[in-house]
């Protein structure tokens, strides 16, 4: 994706979205957003090989996850 690190990366875009996390919560984040880090580069290489139509990048929810992002864009699943 980038020429740069995970930690790079990481760092950039903590400091970009203003992220602050505890230490404990820090490493399962950046485990999270390494998996969404490796979901955009897959989807990237779709879009470039004209396999879909548009492109993905790193943005403030990087670091959720599809859970999460559902339940942040107001989700609520059916209860069983």
């Amino acid at each position: 994706m980038s020429g740069l690190s995970l930690e790079e990366q990481w760092k950039n875009f903590k400091f970009a979205h203003n992220k602050e996390y505890t230490d404990e919560e820090e490493p399962r984040r950046l485990e999270i957003f390494k998996e969404n880090l490796q979901k955009i580069e897959e989807h990237n290489k779709k879009f470039e090989a004209g396999e879909v139509t548009y492109q993905m990048g790193v943005n403030k929810f990087a670091d959720l996850t599809s859970e999460e992002m559902s339940q942040f864009r107001g989700f609520k699943p059916r209860e069983k």
